[in-house]
């Protein structure tokens, strides 16, 4: 196993301090990021190479697809700008992926209560201003969309980890938690996030992350605040119930997709092109929407084929390793169904919202990736020391 050179509670309280910033602070998780980033480039280069895994390898062959990219971009003046928009994501991959693998299993359970913790209290403002009539969809330091995607996530640690939860902290905090980050992600109004929440909530039941007891109460205590914040706050709400067939945009996006299809070049357009080669922005009734809101469509359209296989090829890997994690089951098993919910929670995102590229989703999908790596490295090391 790798081993740092510095004291281990400096990478550790940056790693706790860049949880907690992913959507309450963007300054402050890039700083964070940062300073993470230099230690691991300090560190040194043999223990480095210990962290280097498969993950690591299908990260930066996307990166370097990326890269390449912009040199056949139609517009390199705005591809070139990935170089400082995107280099955090890789970063704080390769950061997380050193450190994570250098934390022992105290470190890292609590750097994920603290990443659950976070997410009750962000989704508790949340609602507030929204029950204030300070927001017209629930959201705390970030867009609504952002605010939503990351809940999801940390939704899917809070039903992994509840027993937990509940035996560590007071009795019911676990139960509080599932109940603020549920009613957050409801009372945000992302129609998308909501369903798959729904579903995560349906998987944690089936999967016996919690009983049908601790589900009931969740259930009715989130129904009732989602109805007293959705009377206290009702413009949104009338305004989805006069337009239900509002499809955002989607179906304007599905149609400048098709028409480009087969026009693509074999490496893409260029990373942010899109509105450089979106034939109906004029039909866009949002004038701000400046990407595809799906992942896979913006990978293809930006670096074509390669970037799309190597895209794909991470994602399977990952959900194939988060399945095989859960699967060995000869370990405490909260994080690999942490992980497995979260990832599948995360991808259905992938063809409405996307992570990929997002500043702040896409730090999140690495904290998730490196956790997962930590945890396929110790299964490696305990099977070699049997």
């Amino acid at each position: 196993m790798p081993q740092t050179r510095f004291d281990i509670k400096i990478p550790f309280y940056l790693t706790i301090g860049l949880v907690i910033s992913f959507v309450t602070s963007l300054f402050l998780m890039q700083f964070l990021g940062g300073l993470l980033g230099v230690l691991w480039l300090i560190e040194k280069k043999e223990n480095k190479k210990k962290a280097f895994d498969i993950f690591t390898w299908l990260i930066l062959a996307f990166g370097l697809i990326r890269a390449f990219s912009v040199i056949f971009s139609i517009d390199k003046s705005m591809s070139v700008q990935i170089f400082y928009k995107e280099i955090l994501f890789y970063f704080v991959f390769l950061s997380l992926n050193f450190y994570l693998k250098v934390f022992d299993q105290n470190k890292k359970q609590t750097i994920i209560y603290f990443f659950i913790g976070t997410a009750a209290v962000v989704a508790l403002f949340g609602i507030i201003k929204f029950d204030l009539n300070l927001v017209q969809r629930a959201e705390a330091f970030t867009t609504y969309t952002t605010f939503a995607s990351y809940l999801l996530v940390a939704f899917a640690f809070a039903l992994s980890y509840h027993t937990e939860i509940q035996n560590r902290f007071k009795k019911q905090t676990g139960t509080i938690v599932l109940v603020l980050v549920f009613s957050a992600m409801i009372t945000s109004l992302g129609r998308t996030v909501s369903v798959i929440a729904v579903l995560v909530f349906l998987a944690g039941i089936i999967l016996g992350r919690i009983s049908i007891k601790t589900s009931v109460i969740t259930l009715a205590i989130t129904v009732i605040i989602c109805f007293v914040s959705f009377n206290l706050n009702k413009t949104e709400v009338s305004d989805r119930i006069q337009n239900p067939t509002n499809l955002s945009d989607r179906d304007v996006i599905i149609k400048g997709a098709e028409d480009l299809a087969f026009k693509t070049p074999v490496f893409g357009f260029g990373p942010l092109t899109f509105h450089k080669i979106f034939p109906y922005t004029a039909q866009l009734k949002d004038k701000g929407v400046g990407n595809w809101h799906d992942d896979f469509f913006q990978v293809y359209f930006e670096t074509g084929i390669p970037g799309l296989i190597s895209f794909i090829a991470l994602l399977v890997f990952v959900l194939w390793k988060s399945f095989a994690e859960v699967r060995k089951g000869n370990r405490p098993n909260e994080l690999p169904f942490a992980l497995l919910l979260g990832f599948s929670g995360l991808y259905l995102t992938l063809f409405t919202i996307g992570f990929i590229i997002h500043v702040v989703l896409s730090i999140v999908f690495a904290f998730l990736v490196s956790l997962l790596s930590s945890e396929t490295s110790e299964t490696i090391t305990l099977n070699h020391s049997k």
